[in-house]
């Protein structure tokens, strides 16, 4: 994968943090849990004003995770992978697009693909892009999301879907009909 040099960097500064202490976890709130230990994500930043709509993310796996590793695996599994990610979006419209804590997320639509194994000795990043954001009352709604699993500064796996926020209030009201 043709990474920038400022991503390769990035990745770089980071693999190097990684192989010195486990990584940081985002708070909580941010990716809408109730247990630290399953947040993860680790960090997550804007790739700045030349492309204002991505962002770079440091996904955080444990081995021991009671859920996810609940049986012996040389590898990370796949639908941790889509959790963090779908963490990772969250974050980032909390973070970058304005978006209150208050507003619930509905995944309408979710694609992935996955190509090779995600190793567990290695960090695991996330490339990712909001695109087609709608808007309604001047409050962001509807957005698809898609982003591209890299360790070792390769493509391990492609995500991408569509979500829509509610407020909790309409959220009650549409699940009260």
């Amino acid at each position: 994968m043709n990474l920038s040099e400022n991503v390769s960097e990035k990745f770089q500064l980071w693999t190097k943090e990684f192989n010195t202490a486990p990584p940081p976890r985002l708070d909580k709130k941010l990716v809408h849990k109730y247990l630290a230990e399953n947040v993860f994500v680790s960090r997550v930043e804007s790739l700045g004003t030349e492309q204002p709509d991505s962002f770079i993310s440091q996904l955080a796996f444990e081995s021991n995770h009671t859920f996810f590793f609940e049986h012996p695996l040389d590898h990370v599994p796949g639908l941790m992978l889509i959790e963090a990610g779908r963490q990772a979006t969250i974050a980032i419209s909390h973070l970058f697009l304005d978006v209150p804590y208050e507003c619930v997320f509905i995944v309408n639509k979710l694609n992935t693909e996955f190509n090779i194994f995600a190793e567990l000795e290695l960090p695991v990043f996330l490339i990712g892009t909001v695109r087609n954001k709608r808007y309604q009352h001047g409050n962001l709604y509807e957005f698809q999301s898609e982003g591209n699993f890299i360790q070792g500064e390769q493509s391990i796996g492609f995500m991408n879907g569509i979500a829509t926020l509610y407020h909790k209030s309409e959220y009650q009201h549409l699940r009260a009909v």
